[in-house]
């Protein structure tokens, strides 16, 4: 059975939660007040309403208590609405509550009123972009919490044809590969070259010219590894 998940606020950040969740198969119901945001995603959810979700008896009807998760991506202009919803969603009953939230003290109110998990895009967003200033060594950046990342960084020198074994890298380095992105020649007659995420890696894959590690650990950690 498809999981069925409520989005709340269709600004960019909900908007693009809702199709990335239809995208993963999950069936999506997406609302907000404002008719032409619902209108540009009606099209590409299971089901788009316009209402108003400070209004418990609009919630129930609309089914809201048999979501298995709710989204509330209210945005900071509405910082009275968020509150109230998430409080409604966590009365209904709903398994799982994300909220949006502007700054900490919305954060710890949005966690009292019963969202199980809260998230600042703005302040996530910011802090990435100053990790890639601060390190363009490092391709990719995913913030995992406290100081804690996942990136992708080109394969040191000395470690081409070397396995993990041999480079003992957790040890030594006090980070885990999880991944490798290599280079792969697409089938096609223009030659064009894709690339190929290995998971799962042996103690004996050897690294190649070109490869590209994906890795977890502390962000000063990350910094000593990417200028290896």
């Amino acid at each position: 059975m498809k999981k069925c998940v409520v989005v709340i606020g269709l600004g960019i950040f909900g908007r693009r939660a809702a199709l990335s969740l239809t995208g993963r198969g999950v069936s999506v119901l997406a609302i907000d007040r404002v008719h032409d945001l619902v209108e540009s995603v009606k099209d590409q959810v299971d089901q788009a309403l316009i209402l108003d979700t400070t209004d418990e008896s609009a919630l129930r009807e609309a089914g809201i208590d048999r979501m298995d998760m709710a989204i509330c991506a209210i945005g900071n202009q509405h910082v009275e609405d968020c509150i109230l919803t998430t409080a409604l969603l966590s009365k209904l009953g709903v398994g799982r509550i994300l909220a949006r939230a502007g700054n900490p003290l919305q954060e710890r109110i949005l966690r009292q009123v019963g969202a199980h998990e809260v998230i600042n895009p703005e302040e996530a967003m910011a802090e990435r972009a100053a990790f890639r200033l601060a390190q363009p060594e490092l391709k990719e950046i995913i913030p995992m919490g406290g100081d804690v990342s996942v990136a992708e960084v080109a394969v040191p020198k000395k470690f081409i044809g070397k396995s993990l074994k041999e480079l003992e890298v957790r040890n030594r380095y006090n980070i885990t590969v999880v991944g490798i992105r290599r280079s792969v020649e697409a089938e096609s007659d223009a030659g064009e070259t894709g690339s190929d995420l290995i998971l799962n890696i042996a103690p004996d894959q050897r690294f190649q010219t070109g490869d590209h590690l994906i890795v977890i650990g502390r962000e000063k950690d990350l910094s000593v590894f990417s200028n290896f």
